[in-house]
């Protein structure tokens, strides 16, 4: 039995079709049912049932399929790692975060990419909750996000920046202008929140706790590029990262009183696991950015 067996024999299983299957992996119809067939005799049981319009797994098939996953990705991560060890950066690095470090995140992401173009990026954009289970998994190789309540035993956290909560509003707004406002001030203005699962804005509900369920909400939303795009159209409010409209034209964001300590942000790793060279990589590229910003900003 051979990896490329089991990594057929996984693509017909995910399309239900030899003949996308065939495409997915670059072979022939005939030469990838060839090869389900060797190992088919190999392990003397029969993997599919074919039909002129459906493939669909046999019980055995069935049994083979999540342990075919893991050996394909062990037999990937075995790859990876030994292309770490010869110092050369391929592969992919998944990297999950909330919407609040997205600016820096981005930058990052365009110097990794031209200095290392044969590593793929995935992000995936979720709240805290979902990334510590993702990395949980090992769905993601990284996690940024504010600190993580709850049993964390299993979680590396090392602080990359702080951020504060602000009042967030188009510059024509009557109070774009003042340099600091309080819960009294904002009372009577119309708010468009992010949604409570959206991201570390989450520390919003914290904050504005018994206060929240007094103020006039209007819209929550659960993207933060629509939110900040509405609030350019309104005369609305929104309570979010300074760092979330940094280089926004059209928008300002005004410190409030009540909430002048500072959140910090975290890069999470699982505990005692591998991590890949891309992922330091990376790393080091994101906090260069930071420190760039924050020279620019003094």
């Amino acid at each position: 039995m051979e990896i490329r067996h089991l990594k057929y024999f996984i693509a017909i299983a995910d399309t239900g079709s030899f003949s996308e299957a065939s495409r997915r992996c670059c072979l022939s119809q005939s030469a990838i049912s060839q090869q389900i067939k060797s190992l088919e005799d190999e392990l003397d049981v029969r993997l599919f049932e074919r039909s002129p319009h459906r493939v669909v797994l046999t019980e055995s098939g069935e049994m083979l399929l999540p342990m075919a996953r893991k050996v394909v990705d062990d037999a990937e991560r075995c790859r990876e790692r030994m292309q770490d060890v010869k110092g050369l950066l391929c592969g992919e690095l998944t990297i999950g975060l909330t919407y609040t470090l997205e600016s820096y995140v981005r930058q990052a992401m365009a110097k990794f990419m031209r200095l290392y173009p044969n590593v793929k990026l995935n992000i995936r954009y979720k709240n805290i909750a979902e990334l510590i289970s993702m990395l949980r998994e090992g769905e993601v190789d990284m996690a940024f996000s504010v600190i993580v309540d709850g049993e964390t035993g299993w979680v590396d956290s090392e602080p990359i920046t702080e951020f504060k909560l602000c009042a967030v509003m188009r510059d024509t707004h009557p109070l774009s202008n003042a340099a600091e406002l309080s819960f009294d001030d904002l009372k009577n203005q119309s708010f468009i929140l992010p949604e409570i699962s959206m991201s570390d804005d989450n520390a919003v509900y914290h904050y504005l706790c018994k206060d929240a369920k007094n103020l006039n909400v209007r819209a929550t939303i659960n993207d933060s590029c629509a939110l900040l795009q509405l609030l350019k159209y309104t005369n609305c409010v929104s309570v979010l990262s300074e760092k979330s409209v940094q280089n926004i034209e059209e928008l300002r964001a005004v410190p409030i009183k009540e909430m002048s300590k500072p959140f910090v942000m975290y890069v999470h790793f699982l505990k005692n696991a591998y991590r890949k060279r891309s992922s330091t990589v990376f790393l080091d590229l994101l906090r260069e950015v930071i420190a760039k910003n924050k020279i620019l900003n003094f």
